[in-house]
């Protein structure tokens, strides 16, 4: 196993806030990146306000915790003028900068590409944006939910006949964030390969279109938009929750016709095993009748005996966990997939830990995410050699914090 980290030696200027940008940048810093995350000197980032919940009630909100560990902030006031040559200096030191203001607002700063890739020209600069720099939506704000509604994932999320769902995380953002972490390693890669940096631009938008997957190619091919099933599946039945006779819930995903005749051969499934629902395109084409039929069998018994049963025959099937219920779960802690931290003024807390296994250089230093400011001497005076005097003058100006 080796002593360094992946990332070992990368350094990002991460000028993001809220979500994607600092959700891909805490991916870098878990990979051992040195993340320099600046800060508004006064506000600091956006969801260090985004509570209850909190620790300690009324300490750092939850919601800054899951996305800032493994950073180090510096508070720095970019519409001063010293501020502006604080983060050009650190840009010439940084070999990414990431940022995700509206298109055009760094610009207007004086701080955008053009500007940071003349002192740095191996400079990797990582934009993530609403909907991109070009098009009808580019000065459109961004936020996950109305993304979600642009994008075609709430159409077909929710009741077949009820109101469209968000799902029931920030999806787009997430995915928008793992994607600009992958962007900026193949970014990475070609600058250290050819000597030259590079723009790179994600956007939530782009991000959405990208993972609608089978719905999206279902689309593109047939012609015809998607309908809303509710927990069912396009391409595939059975794939859905059931009632057990007990009242709980549990899902069974038959990924093949091998599965189905399987299922059929249990005691109780006689009237299930129809020559016409033999194959998986019969039973997509009659899916109502399918699953009516699977729902009366299923009343017949409890949940949990369900599950026993269809494991015991090689079929998919689980239950339905609360998030409590799954960040417990044997499978969750043997897996290491819960780590505690230990906040600098709210004590130990646990969060959902990276989800990267590698046996020789694995992810292993959980630091919690910082207070604000509380690297802005160590950054300024180890990266920009600034003394302890200059550092007092800028702080007494109000530029940083």
């Amino acid at each position: 196993m080796s002593d360094q980290p992946p990332l070992h030696g990368v350094k990002i200027l991460d000028l993001s806030r809220i979500l994607a940008g600092p959700y891909a940048t805490q991916i870098l810093g878990d990979l051992g990146a040195t993340v320099w995350k600046v800060e508004h000197p006064v506000r600091g980032d956006d969801t260090r306000g985004w509570s209850p919940p909190a620790l300690g009630g009324d300490g750092e909100a939850a919601y800054f915790l899951c996305c800032n560990r493994n950073k180090r902030s510096i508070g720095v006031d970019l519409k001063s003028q010293r501020g502006k040559e604080l983060i050009c200096a650190l840009a010439r030191e940084a070999d990414v900068v990431f940022e995700n203001f509206p298109p055009g607002k760094l610009d207007a700063l004086g701080l955008g590409w053009e500007v940071l890739r003349r002192q740095n020209p191996k400079l990797v600069m990582t934009s993530v944006t609403a909907y991109g720099s070009e098009g009808p939506l580019a000065k459109a704000p961004g936020y996950d939910l109305i993304v979600q509604g642009y994008g075609g994932i709430m159409a077909i999320t929710g009741p077949k006949d009820g109101a469209p769902h968000r799902v029931g995380v920030p999806i787009v953002d997430l995915t928008t964030g793992i994607n600009a972490a992958l962007a900026t390693l193949a970014a990475l890669r070609a600058a250290e390969r050819d000597g030259v940096g590079q723009h790179v631009e994600v956007s939530l938008y782009d991000s959405h279109l990208a993972w609608l997957g089978n719905v999206g190619s279902n689309t593109l091919v047939s012609g015809q938009p998607s309908k809303r099933l509710g927990n069912g599946h396009p391409n595939i039945v059975p794939y859905q929750p059931y009632e057990g006779g007990d009242g709980r819930w549990f899902l069974l995903a038959v990924g093949n016709d091998a599965m189905w005749d399987r299922l059929c051969g249990l005691p109780g499934f006689e009237g299930v095993a129809r020559p016409e629902w033999a194959s998986n395109k019969g039973r997509v084409a009659d899916r109502d009748a399918v699953n009516g039929a699977l729902g009366r069998v299923f009343a017949t018994r409890p949940a949990s005996a369900w599950l026993e049963e269809l494991e015991g025959i090689r079929v998919p099937a689980g239950p339905i966990l609360r998030p409590d219920e799954a960040l417990a779960h044997p499978q969750t802690i043997e897996t290491g997939m819960v780590v505690e931290m230990e906040h600098p003024t709210d004590g130990a807390f646990k969060a959902v830990a990276s989800p990267y296994k590698m046996d020789r250089t694995p992810v292993q230093d959980y630091r919690p995410p910082p207070l604000l400011g509380a690297d802005t001497d160590a950054i300024l005076s180890g990266a920009l050699g600034l003394s302890t005097e200059e550092i007092a003058d800028l702080r007494g100006r109000g530029v940083i914090s």
